[in-house]
């Protein structure tokens, strides 16, 4: 009893017959989990395309078969308690990619889409509501267990992330269906006179905006800055169609106002939604002083700020901006052009910034006019001829049968 009380009988076992124990163990919890989690998931899955109201527990039932033996393991020793936790990572990385691969399954299955929007964005966020605890869980895991369970936590975390990303993609691409017609009036004369078009557009975000909170906050966030960069996107793609054309300073500055109070709405909206993508805020208006200014070096400034802010702008965008403000064919334009043409030459500029600060890349423009080389003393008599598209090749004709 004394030798017990002070700590100096050994264990009972050898320490290969503990080993073995310890092996046996482990392997059984791999099956067990295994077939566990695969059950979870097949459970859960068959409610994802009912109409009926459920609520997903998928994320608690994994973490809860996990932890249960996570948790008793380093009650033994420490280095069981590592091999445990290595152990159910590599489940838990395992189940994620069945996970992911069921969740593709799911939004490409045709039927799914004949739900009730409400019902499919609902069980959209469900999903990426998993991501989350089961991240942090797998973080947990990696950090109690040895080294060689950095691969596992990294696959853990690519399924879990093109989980979210397909997720937030589907529900970007079913609001912006809604937000088209809207963004569609855009750049119209009737847009310099009304707000329709953009009071559209914020009132359908904000309402959307309703059900996208019931996301859990890292996802939300991610999703909210993506929105708000689409939008922008949207909003700016058709005043980069040339669908205006400013002649005279007085449309110029008729545009820019509206440009500028357009921005200002929707970034109270952004900010309503806790957007933090505020590096999206300033691009409309600088766009809108482009449009403004009218001396040569105040233009070259802004464009200059503009580059600086926005990486990814290209010659052809700035090109595209002094042709609808009318300024063509001048020394003053080859001057506002060379700011952008030493970024395009610059090796370090050629590099593209991250997709999530990327924003002119996904905004075309349209091709300019072919322009004929002609001599000078038939430029002037053709100078409606001086620019024409490619010529179409001529149709063939249908052969004629001979005549008897």
């Amino acid at each position: 009893m004394v030798a017990l009380e002070n700590g100096e009988l050994g264990p009972l076992l050898s320490p290969g017959t503990l080993r073995g124990l310890e092996d046996e163990c482990v392997t059984d919890v791999k099956a067990q989990t295994r077939a566990a989690l695969l059950r979870v998931l097949q459970e859960d899955g068959e409610h994802w395309g009912s109409t009926e109201d459920w609520s997903s527990n998928l994320a608690q039932d994994v973490c809860e078969l996990l932890e249960e033996h996570t948790e008793r393991a380093p009650r033994i020793s420490q280095e069981f308690g590592e091999r445990m936790a290595h152990c159910c990572l590599g489940g838990l990385a395992e189940f994620l990619q069945s996970f992911q691969q069921r969740v593709e399954r799911f939004h490409d299955n045709p039927g799914v889409r004949e739900l009730p929007p409400d019902t499919y964005i609902s069980r959209t966020i469900s999903l990426v509501n998993c991501g989350p605890p089961l991240r942090a869980l797998a973080e947990r895991l990696a950090r109690v267990g040895p080294p060689e369970s950095e691969p596992a936590r990294e696959a853990a975390a690519s399924a879990l992330d093109r989980v979210i990303r397909l997720c937030h993609r589907v529900l970007t691409d079913l609001l912006f269906q809604e937000l088209q017609p809207h963004f569609s009036k855009l750049m119209r004369r009737k847009w310099l006179s009304s707000s329709e078009a953009l009071d559209g557009i914020v009132g359908t975000l904000g309402a959307k905006a309703l059900a996208l909170r019931r996301m859990q906050d890292e996802p939300y966030q991610a999703l909210v800055a993506e929105l708000h960069r689409r939008a922008l996107v949207e909003y700016v793609r058709p005043l980069f169609r040339g669908r205006l054309r400013c002649g005279s300073a007085r449309t110029r500055s008729r545009v820019a106002g509206r440009l500028r109070e357009d921005a200002a709405q929707l970034e109270r909206l952004f900010r309503r939604l806790e957007s933090q993508a505020s590096w999206l805020d300033a691009v409309v208006p600088r766009l809108a002083e482009v449009l403004r200014l009218e001396d040569t070096p105040s233009i070259q400034m802004e464009v200059g700020v503009l580059v600086r802010d926005y990486p990814d702008i290209r010659q052809k965008h700035v090109a595209t901006l002094l042709d609808i403000r009318g300024l063509r064919h001048t020394a003053a334009r080859q001057e506002i052009l060379a700011v952008t043409r030493d970024l395009e030459l610059c090796e370090v500029a050629a590099l593209s910034p991250p997709r999530d600060r990327a924003f002119f890349a996904d905004i075309p423009v349209p091709r300019p006019p072919i322009c004929l080389s002609l001599p000078l003393f038939l430029g002037r008599l053709l100078s409606p001829l001086a620019c024409l598209p490619w010529p179409r090749p001529p149709s063939p004709s249908p052969l004629r049968r001979p005549q008897a």
